[in-house]
């Protein structure tokens, strides 16, 4: 599987439409891997426990699933705590970051 650059600007900037008004506090960042046809995501959260993280990555993904009909393999819902740096895995990209002061 290869990534088509237009599909991979699609899918991102899909994503980043579903996030509009669903980024709680907890969430520190959402990874995207889109390659041609498949899309996997990556919800890295605090903490997580509470129904409303759960709910939020099955909104985001309803969103961008009707927004462009494609098959998405997986979302995954990560605990990285605020210790933790936020790291990507091989093929994802940012969608979502949020701002906190990196160790330099």
């Amino acid at each position: 599987m290869t990534t088509d650059p237009a599909f991979r600007v699609e899918v991102l900037l899909s994503f980043q439409r579903a996030l509009w008004d669903l980024v709680t506090p907890n969430l520190r960042a959402v990874a995207v891997r889109p390659t041609y046809p498949r899309i996997e995501a990556r919800f890295l959260y605090e903490t997580v426990g509470r129904e409303e993280h759960l709910l939020v990555s099955e909104v985001v993904r309803m969103w961008s699933l009707t927004s462009y009909r494609r098959l998405m393999s997986g979302s995954r819902l990560w605990v990285v705590p605020g210790v933790q740096s936020r790291e990507l895995l091989a093929g994802e990209e940012w969608v979502y970051r949020r701002h906190e002061d990196e160790p330099m």
